[in-house]
């Protein structure tokens, strides 16, 4: 009996032994795995931080190359443009909601120049900075007219009349370039 517990006990920590030993190579696999994952991650960080820096620096290329383009391209009605200034850009209708005045209003959709307001024409702006009548060109707008005025329109603000309240709810708020336009040499 003492022999055969004695053989059981040997067989047992034999197992023992060799499962101990399975378990500290797959431990060790575990942790070479991890510390290469970790490795891996790090690369992978590094490469996108250079392509990210690689993508900038080809947008600022790009945007050089595109500023080369125009400056190339500028017909003579371009040049007969005086860069004005950076201007605040907003929106506005000839509603309530912009003016006070409802199409019942006898003064509704009259700009402070005496005009009708059109969309694709009209502006409000201040006329101590841009004159009434005044032609500019706002960059990602297009050439439009000082026709209107308002009591927030001061320095260099530019209110563009749009129809649709839609329409100049979604036009927000922005900055653009803005060029007067020299009437006398086109």
């Amino acid at each position: 009996m003492i022999k055969k517990l004695k053989i059981e006990r040997t067989i047992f920590l034999s197992c023992l032994i060799i499962c101990l030993v399975a378990l500290t190579i797959t431990g060790l696999d575990a942790k070479a795995a991890q510390a290469e994952i970790e490795e891996l991650q790090y690369i992978n960080s590094r490469q996108a931080a250079r392509l990210k820096d690689k993508q900038e620096y080809i947008e600022m290329l790009e945007i050089a190359f595109l500023h080369m383009e125009v400056e190339e391209d500028l017909t003579q009605e371009e040049l007969k443009m005086k860069y004005v200034g950076e201007f605040e850009i907003t929106y506005y209708t000839a509603g309530p909601e912009s003016t006070g005045k409802s199409p019942g209003h006898p003064q509704y959709g009259i700009t402070a120049s005496g005009t009708t307001v059109e969309e694709g024409r009209t502006i409000a702006a201040d006329w101590d900075v841009l004159p009434v009548g005044t032609k500019v060109y706002i960059d990602g707008i297009g050439e439009r007219t000082v026709e209107d005025t308002g009591g927030l329109i001061v320095d260099k603000c530019i209110d563009v009349y749009v129809e649709d309240v839609e329409t100049a709810l979604q036009g927000g708020r922005h900055m653009a370039d803005v060029w007067m336009v020299d009437e006398q040499c086109k």
